[in-house]
């Protein structure tokens, strides 16, 4: 009996062999969101016009080669069924002159081409006829639009097919291969840890219910309990079982090493996976910009020809080892692009680390990571490290500014630049300020919304890339930060924000701020956005340390469902070994801060005499910081460190280097949701306390105010929304640095009155108190600190 694969049409209809080159007119990847909303209005257009107007027509057809059946199916953006059928593709792009341009180069060997053949291609096999086809270009810019027709010759379109066949043969047997391994590997998958930390087969058995119920989930479980196994292993298992592989991803890309780690146990526990770690494109890339533009890019130009005709993708599902050199290796020696090669190996490995970027950042065209290769079951697995991360962070994709002091900054660097280039950048770069500056109200003194000049801006955008055409095709050799590609890459991100905001999108308002003048785009909610990724894949799982209220995060993590499956865990150490005061007399609020500084300042100083070690404080921003440190005098014996903005790898890892020094006391003054508070680990005596000055409750300024106002008419929570739900994570993480293994003995001094409020409790792990957060007040406090050390020691 012959086996059955499935395919879209998307998939199957890509030159046989590949051919091209690396830009964003190729034809390969996905269409993005602002895209589909377009073929939407198209469509209704049409459908309003033309009475034989149908959108979204399902189709399919199969074809029998060797020992399979390959099942293909895909749905036409448009059929108009009158006495000459006619079908037609659209698609849309920023430059449609540019995308014709390439198309009519590549004419048959254009996967937009080769798609809608497919489409013809299948109503000929039903009905005997040839129908017309037609291309709709249409400019994401304005809305211009252009059509051309195609004609499908049966023999030519049938001699691609026969090699197209021919692949998919080789790519099914090599899929059937990988499957068959996985599963196997999946029966054999066995738990790392012979002695489980209390709590986590618990966590792996509510991991497993949520996955056979079929449920998204959100877990918060401590640091320490072994959270990264617990979800990963039985996550991956599943997976596995169906010949799938997991996505798992991680805010930052220095929180990689967690994913690796607990690859490396389950390796090292007998599991045949191979695991891959996704390299910025930035780090890869030989040239001194990552621009993929083949005019640009020798390793851009006919990469995707380069890489069938040396068969590289075959070559890299033979290694073991998939490291950054590895792929550079190969890259370099057949002229391809390394991170593009990257990219292919990511069908053949079982599990993908990566950053957020990869999976949820707005035009990412690595749909390869979500997409099923051909023979397996289902979908990837979605794993979602330090959870409470995605709503601010997928909120910071939609959210791009421009300001005329960058600008202004990026001027003075096009100095650098050739000279028969200078005059005509910085007449540009004037008339960008120009743009931005006709955005604010006459005499404005003060940050006001606006509604943006939208035209302004994409007419500016259109002579940037024409500039910047210009400029990569003439022989100047481009420097890293180069002041060209920084100005048009800054304008365009803008630009591609306000698609959202032109269409009227409810989650996105626009802000001028004068003086210098500055215009932004504030998206409120990305959870639209995001329910459409989550599409992509089997089974979601997002955890953290902290993800109370599961409401919130829920709702603005595009994961709010009656299926949704919710879990809190609790600390598996010994209540014994960890102090948890609120000293509710010290106020952090603005009105207040001024007479607070002093008392915080004695209060660390008093503490931290009482036991020699390491301590954080950690405050609300680095002014408040920096005011209490003026005025700090350390206890005898204690050194002080800071936190700097901006602060260089090399100097965090130095003081990290003091802090593993067991012969040292210090005291490092450092910011909530800074690079000490989260995503960092200090084992051991490495820090034995953590101050938190009260929760770092975002400024009250007019965007902020704005997101309150949405926040309060979509979900009735407005201030805890905007201020007190994000403030609470950067405090409950900044103070979760303190007890991460079963010997650790800590101190947690939250200073703030507001710690008590119900409402900021609703963020505390359950085990912080039992009835009410008054529980963790003292009217001895040095007393019972003193107790405390004296009865761990």
């Amino acid at each position: 009996m012959k086996k059955t694969f499935t395919i879209s049409i998307t998939d199957f209809a890509v030159p046989a062999p590949r051919k091209g080159s690396i830009d964003v007119y190729s034809g390969y990847g996905r269409t993005p969101q602002s895209g589909i909303l377009l073929h939407q209005e198209i469509q209704m257009k049409r459908s309003k016009a033309h009475k034989t107007y149908r959108s979204e027509v399902a189709t399919s057809a199969k074809f029998e080669r060797e020992d399979y059946v390959f099942e293909v199916s895909g749905r036409m953006d448009g059929f108009f069924d009158d006495k000459q059928p006619k079908i037609e593709e659209i698609k849309s792009t920023f430059n449609i002159y540019e995308l014709f341009k390439k198309i009519q180069t590549a004419q048959d060997d254009h996967p937009y081409c080769l798609q809608l053949k497919t489409y013809g291609y299948f109503f000929w096999l039903l009905n005997k006829e040839v129908p017309n086809l037609s291309m709709h270009l249409v400019s994401t810019r304005n809305g211009e639009s252009t059509d051309f027709d195609l004609r499908l010759d049966i023999e030519l379109y049938e001699n691609w097919l026969d090699r197209r066949l021919s692949e998919l043969v080789l790519e099914a047997r090599a899929s059937e291969k990988r499957v068959k391994r996985r599963k196997k590997s999946s029966q054999e998958f066995v738990f790392p840890f012979s002695n489980p930390r209390i709590g986590q087969m618990e966590l792996v058995q509510t991991v497993t219910e949520g996955m056979s119920e079929d449920r998204p989930m959100l877990i918060q479980a401590p640091t320490g309990l072994g959270k990264t196994i617990g979800v990963l292993y039985p996550t991956m298992q599943e997976a596995l079982s169906r010949g799938q592989r997991v996505i798992y991803i991680t805010p930052k890309n220095s929180q990689h090493a967690v994913a690796e780690d607990a690859v490396d146990k389950l390796q090292n526990a007998g599991a045949n996976i191979k695991s891959m770690t996704l390299t910025a494109k930035s780090k890869m890339c030989f040239k001194n910009e990552p621009l993929c533009n083949p005019e640009y890019c020798e390793f851009a130009k006919d990469h995707y020809t380069k890489v069938a005709e040396n068969n590289l993708a075959e070559k890299l599902s033979t290694k073991r080892s998939l490291s950054a050199k590895t792929f550079k290796k190969m890259a370099e020696e057949h002229g391809v692009c390394p991170f593009e090669l990257q990219m292919e190996a990511v069908k053949d490995v079982d599990a993908v680390i990566c950053d957020y970027n990869y999976v949820f950042a707005p035009r990412s065209s690595l749909s390869r990571l979500s997409g099923g290769a051909l023979g397996e079951s289902g979908k990837p697995n979605l794993i979602i490290d330090e959870a409470h991360n995605l709503p601010s962070r997928a909120m910071d994709y939609y959210s791009p500014a421009l300001s005329s002091f960058t600008l202004l900054k990026i001027r003075e660097d096009l100095e650098l630049i050739y000279p028969r280039f200078q005059k005509e950048a910085k007449l540009l770069l004037d008339e960008c300020i120009s743009v931005i500056k006709k955005c604010g109200p006459v005499d404005c003194v003060k940050a006001t919304k606006i509604v943006p000049p939208v035209q302004l801006f994409l007419e500016q955008d259109a002579q940037l890339r024409t500039f910047l055409s210009t400029y990569l095709n003439s022989d100047v050799e481009v420097e890293p930060q180069d002041p060209v590609m920084r100005l048009c890459f800054y304008w365009a991100e803008f630009t591609g924000a306000l698609e959202f905001v032109s269409i009227g999108r409810k989650e996105f308002f626009t802000t001028f701020s004068p003086n210098p003048a500055m215009v932004k785009i504030t998206c409120c909610d990305a959870s639209e956005m995001l329910k459409t990724t989550y599409d992509d894949y089997a089974q979601v799982i997002g955890f953290s340390a902290t993800l109370k209220p599961f409401d919130f995060y829920s709702k603005l993590s595009g994961l709010q469902s009656a299926n949704l499956k919710t879990a809190e865990f609790k600390s598996p150490f010994p209540k014994q070994n960890r102090k948890l005061l609120v000293i509710p007399q010290i106020s952090s609020k603005y009105s207040d801060r001024e007479k607070s500084y002093p008392k915080i300042a004695e209060t660390i100083q008093k503490i931290a005499a009482l036991k020699r070690g390491n301590y954080f404080a950690f405050f609300p921003s680095f002014d408040f910081m920096e005011k209490v440190l003026r005025i700090f005098n350390p206890p005898e014996g204690f050194d002080i460190l800071k936190q700097e903005r901006g602060m260089r790898r090399d100097d965090i890892e130095l003081v990290m280097g003091q802090l593993r020094d067991a012969r040292g006391a210090h005291i490092v003054f450092a910011v909530q949701g800074g690079v000490f508070s989260e995503g960092v680990d200090y084992p051991g005596k490495m820090a034995i306390g953590a101050f938190v000055v009260g929760p770092p409750l975002p400024m009250f300024d007019l965007e902020r105010e704005k997101m309150r106002e949405y926040y309060e008419e979509n979900y009735s929570a407005g201030f805890d929304y905007a201020y007190t739900f994000p403030a609470m994570a950067k405090a409950v993480q900044a103070a979760g640095r303190v007890i991460r293994s079963e010997t650790d003995e800590g101190l947690i001094v939250l200073m703030d009155n507001r710690f008590i409020l119900p409402n900021f409790a609703k963020s505390m792990p359950q085990d912080w108190f039992d009835d009410n957060p008054r529980e963790l007040t003292s009217e001895k406090i040095l007393g019972d600190i003193t107790q405390f050390w004296n009865q761990s020691c």
